[in-house]
């Protein structure tokens, strides 16, 4: 019956998100202030875990500045709906004019010397505008075919959701490949010899299940994932910190920073450590455009943090 009910809700959503998705952006914004920022702001959505995440990262704040930064993120969050909505049908060259990339020398460095790449990515900005990568302009990107490119993605636990964000996410057939996360080892086992980019959001806290490596990050002790640089480090592949800041108002560039050539020549937690602290730097520069709304800190470091 779950089954049943699964399809019939993609046979309908789908569709309709298609359809809406091709109003322009600004309308999008707008449709989106009205149905998401609005309620978010009168229930107080997850307001008590924004609140306290912020009150944690920035102490010398008063309630007053931390409400207002609280009110920023509410409609910073809603032009991400919009965004990741107009990103089902967008033409590929309107993606293009809103999408730019910074310090793309380093990804075609580590290509020359024939390296794989670990990109840990943020929720910072839009990470959604990564899929702008797999367009059929980019035949070669940052040196890398295509079809080396991936995209790493934790599964959600709603399988509406996960059918949606999938399938936006592997709209063009070019060759990028979406990668469930607990596909990863194995694959990377299998293609470690292939020159190739991984991409993987690496700021969630660690599940309950999962490795960790601690780290200092907005000033408290962190729990931060150990699968990017554990898997990195197996391997020998270089580690890049990419972020998809925004410029402006739907305009995005993904911003390369190379973190380490080879991870297996780093000291145990020093990758991670370097990701935190890029991390928090692009955060004290737009303290609004991080997903605050996660519950970062639910597990700290303690005499059971395991560390690589």
């Amino acid at each position: 019956m779950k089954t049943i009910f699964v399809q019939i809700v993609r046979f309908v959503l789908f569709p309709l998100i298609c359809l809406v998705s091709l109003l322009p952006l600004p309308i999008l914004y707008g449709i989106s202030y009205a149905f998401v920022v609005l309620p978010m702001k009168w229930g107080g959505y997850r307001r008590a875990v924004i609140l306290d995440n912020l009150a944690g990262a920035f102490p010398e704040t008063t309630k007053k500045e931390r409400f207002d930064i609280a009110k920023q993120f509410y409609r910073y969050l809603g032009r991400v709906v919009a965004e990741s909505v107009w990103l089902f049908t967008a033409p590929c060259k309107q993606m293009l004019k809103r999408f730019s990339v910074e310090g793309a020398h380093v990804l075609e460095d580590l290509n020359k010397e024939g390296r794989s790449v670990v990109v840990m990515i943020p929720h910072i900005g839009n990470w959604e505008f990564l899929k702008t990568c797999s367009c059929p302009q980019y035949e070669m990107f940052c040196g890398y075919p295509q079809n080396r490119l991936h995209m790493v993605y934790q599964r959600v636990n709603s399988p509406v959701f996960e059918a949606v964000m999938h399938r936006m996410r592997s709209r063009h057939k070019t060759g990028w490949r979406i990668l469930e996360s607990k596909q990863l080892a194995r694959y990377m086992d299998a293609h470690k010899n292939i020159p190739s980019v991984y991409a993987m959001v690496a700021d969630q806290c660690p599940g309950p299940a999962g490795k960790s490596i601690a780290a200092t990050f907005l000033g408290r002790p962190t729990l931060m994932i150990a699968g990017p640089e554990y898997l990195a480090v197996k391997h020998g592949f270089a580690v890049v910190y990419g972020a998809v800041k925004e410029e402006s108002r739907g305009k995005y560039t993904l911003c390369f920073r190379l973190i380490t050539k080879d991870a297996k020549a780093e000291n145990s937690g020093v990758v991670t450590e370097t990701f935190a602290r890029l991390l928090e730097a692009d955060i004290r520069q737009n303290v609004h455009l991080w997903l605050w709304s996660h519950r970062r800190w639910k597990r700290i470091p303690s005499d059971e943090a395991r560390n690589l």
